[in-house]
């Protein structure tokens, strides 16, 4: 059995501030599209609702927006198996609120469940720390609002996204090395010019986003050199990446036409075999950049990219969420 636990305001639904209105209710981006990929998968809801024990709301509110989510849902053929919440305010000390295990006791007995198939999606620490604790994969929808401290297996920005990875959609685009040569060398014969660019994408954002689009003006198809984990480590200290390779390397292929991860601290080795006709960089490496001799050796142009502080950085994120 594949099982989704999905905590629900700002992951199924808008996140409201206590307003347990049903009619307020809307799905956020991406629900839609992302759970009906994910057909396959069985859908349980596994939510802190604090508002009743701090007397904003009662269970009565709380079950009728339950039921609206679950009406908005069944009319695009979604089916929730199942909706445990916990009604008690933070200081009653109870044994049901995430990240503590009881709504999930709850659910693995009535429903035969085992953490090991299952995947915790949610948007803040408690949510990734229940699934620590009962022992499954954590997913974290990206948002600001809430500060970030226990790391995820995966960030992403909507059900879109996680339908990509959980099927691993992109797979095919994802190559060794070699592979990546291979398919270097039959664009080359069939015309094509090759661009390449590298890095370590964790939390892919819009400044990586920008990146790939300002490449791909650079050549027609556009190759991806994905930094391993162990070579994030050594650049960017222990606690780095946030995101293991595979995925990284997942959401990158969404953006490039072939995507392959390597264990060198910097891409020279495989540009001589790759042989790009230009290579992408950050502006901020300038053109005396560490690459610019060997593409110089191999005729390759270099492109420097502007940096887009404003769309994003990984470092300004995980700064901002753990300020």
């Amino acid at each position: 059995m594949k099982v989704l636990l999905l905590d629900r305001d700002g992951v199924l639904n808008e996140e409201r501030d206590y307003d347990y209105t049903p009619g307020t209710i809307r799905l956020m981006p991406g629900v839609v599209d992302g759970l009906k990929r994910l057909k396959n998968w069985k859908l349980f809801v596994v939510s802190n609702q604090s508002s009743v024990g701090r007397g904003l709301s009662t269970r009565k509110n709380v079950d009728a927006c339950h039921a609206r989510l679950r009406e908005l849902l069944e009319k695009e053929g979604i089916h929730i198996a199942d909706i445990v919440y916990c009604p008690h305010a933070p200081d009653e000390n109870c044994p049901c609120r995430k990240p503590k295990t009881g709504m999930w006791e709850e659910l693995a007995a009535r429903h035969d469940l085992r953490a090991e198939e299952c995947v915790m999606i949610g948007n803040r620490d408690s949510d990734i720390d229940f699934a620590r604790n009962i022992g499954c994969a954590a997913f974290r929808v990206a948002d600001a609002r809430h500060p970030m401290s226990t790391p995820p297996d995966a960030c992403i920005a909507d059900m879109t996204e996680l339908a990509d990875i959980l099927l691993e959609t992109n797979r095919s685009r994802v190559l060794a090395l070699s592979g990546a040569v291979a398919y270097s060398a039959r664009m080359r014969k069939a015309g094509k010019r090759i661009v390449t660019t590298n890095g370590a994408f964790d939390m892919l954002h819009g400044g990586h986003l920008f990146l790939f689009q300002e490449a791909r003006k650079h050549g027609d198809v556009l190759v991806i050199g994905v930094n391993s984990d162990a070579s994030v480590r050594r650049s960017k200290g222990d606690g780095r990446p946030v995101e293991r390779e595979e995925i990284r390397a997942l959401k990158v292929a969404r953006h490039a036409d072939a995507v392959f991860i390597f264990d060198d601290d910097d891409p020279r080795e495989w540009l001589k075999k790759i042989s790009p006709a230009a290579h992408a960089n950050a502006e901020s490496y300038g053109k005396d950049c560490v690459e610019s001799g060997v593409l110089r050796e191999i005729g390759a142009k270099l492109a420097l990219i502007p940096v887009r502080a404003d769309l994003g950085s990984t470092s300004a994120i995980l700064l901002n969420c753990r300020a």
